[in-house]
């Protein structure tokens, strides 16, 4: 666990927790410029600066999210929101954030492809997913629950700016679920994509995959007080949330391959 990558002096440190979100971004982004450009004919500056757009009202959303979350805490201090190297962001915020946009933006522009491009950039998501989730690991975010006999589990020590707790205990590594979870998505998508679906299928296919993974890593999450728990403690708000992304993936889902049907 290294919170902090570089501690140059008391007023200017790098956090490795904002590092790895630009770094999940450089990735993503790059990937997607790649294969818009490759299958789609989509110019590599567009689909850059699709990308960059998302990541800000991705960041909005997610951190927006956290402070409704945790009132309380940025209440006290209202600049406190803009500290995203600090950590503290919902991804399902952000995702919700993202989807608005582009259910708005592409149908604007049809040099992006729509449904197509929406597919490519669910590979890149996968790949963000993949890097970013490094970010939580190494802040010490995001963490298990104490997992005594499990062989991988890791132990976190006390580092100034960590955020784990349990310190000095074996946990599950439950960011590095969500991130094998990123790589396993992006696997599964790539090899679908190659058996020519019509355009969304695949992002149908990630809204669903996503969210019953997700579902099923928070089983395993032990900062409850960060999540937010609903039900007597038993279900997550992220697990809740799950519930509507999985019937929109569903939708989008059964919707694109009715229009397969509709011209076979």
């Amino acid at each position: 666990m290294v919170p902090i990558l570089f501690d140059l002096s008391d007023r200017f440190k790098i956090y490795s927790f904002g590092t790895f979100i630009v770094l999940a971004f450089l990735v993503a982004s790059f990937y997607v410029r790649h294969r818009a450009a490759k299958t789609l004919d989509v110019e590599k500056p567009d689909s850059f600066n699709l990308c960059f757009a998302m990541l800000f009202i991705g960041l909005a959303g997610a951190r927006l999210a956290y402070a409704v979350v945790h009132y309380d805490e940025f209440s006290a201090g209202k600049m406190k929101i803009f500290k995203l190297w600090e950590g503290g962001l919902v991804w399902y915020g952000g995702l919700f954030a993202v989807l608005a946009y582009l259910a708005w933006y592409l149908p604007r522009q049809p040099r992006f492809k729509g449904w197509a491009m929406m597919d490519v950039l669910a590979l890149g998501g996968c790949l963000a997913i993949f890097v970013g989730r490094w970010a939580s690991f190494l802040s010490g975010e995001n963490y298990g629950k104490v997992a005594p006999d499990l062989p991988w589990a890791v132990t976190f020590p006390h580092v100034d700016g960590s955020q784990a707790k349990p310190l000095g205990v074996p946990l599950h590594p439950t960011q590095l679920y969500h991130s094998l979870h990123g790589l396993l998505l992006f696997g599964l998508l790539v090899w679908y994509m190659r058996r020519k679906p019509e355009a969304g299928q695949a992002t149908g296919l990630f809204l669903m995959l996503y969210a019953v993974g997700r579902s099923i890593i928070e089983i395993w999450r032990g900062d409850d007080a960060a999540r937010g728990m609903l039900i007597d403690g038993y279900v997550s708000t992220s697990q809740l949330l799950s519930v509507p992304v999985f019937f929109l993936g569903v939708a989008i889902f059964l919707a694109r391959k009715a229009r397969t049907q509709e011209y076979a």
